[in-house]
């Protein structure tokens, strides 16, 4: 195999990961919007965050070995940044699935667009990092996806409670993507593990507090395992074939994957408006992903 062929392997085989890797994620809410019916909300959450814990804690232990790089090791020095980061994900992951409650997936999946800004806003604001202009484009693209999405006649700008539950869950997750970007290069699936293992703790903590636990639905933990551990764990390996721009072009697009299915496994009713809302969304993830020349 010549250099050109095999370069054109690995990067055919890094989009099939990142593509695999954003439509696993894009089934969270299509299986949360499936199982809220059956049990609490906080119960869904458990399993499947104990899943994916449990999966990506068993991946690292098979691989530790591989890696013997001293400086990629996690420290206590990272401990701070892991706690604030299981916060985010706890308050996000609750936000969102009280929104799933509400509406339908479909509008769920595509409001999580927000969360690519949120990061953004985030990293400019709170980090200091510098905002470019295909940002801030991308920014109004999404205000304004988000304001004909919530379209109601003889309302200009009805922006329903649910739809608020999503972007304040975006925003959590903003600023946990920010904070992950210091220590991902450190062991990302024992750094995975431990914050889904915690992430999955404190549900429990909920769930018997509230007397809701119930174990009735195991195959929760195995569907978080693939769509949130598997997910991580293709997403990084995508990076190494296609490079973390292009890996994350693709993976940007999982709320229009999570858009796609909610259409198709639940058959919701699609409008105009809805659908002008998805091009102007697709618009502004392809904004925020072009680089200024």
């Amino acid at each position: 195999m010549n250099k050109k062929v095999k370069e054109l392997v690995l990067t055919n085989t890094g989009l099939l990961l990142a593509i695999i890797s954003a439509l696993l994620y894009a089934f969270n809410v299509v299986i949360e919007k499936y199982y809220i019916s059956y049990i609490s909300s906080e119960m869904i959450l458990f399993l499947m965050y104990f899943g994916a814990g449990f999966g990506l804690f068993s991946i690292y232990l098979f691989t530790r070995n591989k890696n013997k790089n001293k400086d990629n090791k996690l420290t206590s020095k990272e401990t701070p940044l892991i706690v604030l980061i299981v916060v985010c994900e706890l308050l996000a992951s609750f936000l969102t699935i009280e929104a799933v409650k509400r509406v339908d997936a479909s509008l769920v999946s595509l409001l999580s667009v927000f969360e690519i800004i949120m990061t953004a806003i985030c990293a400019y604001f709170i980090f200091k990092d510098p905002i470019e202009k295909n940002e801030i484009v991308s920014i109004i693209l999404m205000v304004i996806g988000c304001i004909v999405l919530n379209f109601k006649v003889g309302i200009f700008t009805n922006i329903s409670f649910s739809s608020l539950l999503v972007i304040l869950g975006c925003l959590c997750w903003g600023i946990e993507n920010n904070v992950t970007a210091m220590i991902s290069a450190k062991e990302p699936a024992l750094f995975t593990a431990i914050k889904c293992g915690m992430v999955a703790l404190l549900y429990l903590i909920i769930v018997l507090l509230r007397g809701t636990f119930n174990i009735s639905y195991p195959t929760l933990i195995f569907l978080g395992f693939f769509s949130y551990g598997l997910s991580i764990l293709a997403y990084a390996v995508s990076t190494k074939y296609l490079g973390a721009n292009r890996a994350t072009l693709v993976f940007s697009f999982s709320p229009i994957f999570g858009v796609l299915l909610a259409l198709i496994f639940y058959k919701e009713h699609i409008t105009i408006t809805f659908l002008i809302s998805m091009v102007i969304m697709i618009a502004a993830i392809v904004s925020i992903n072009t680089k200024n020349k």
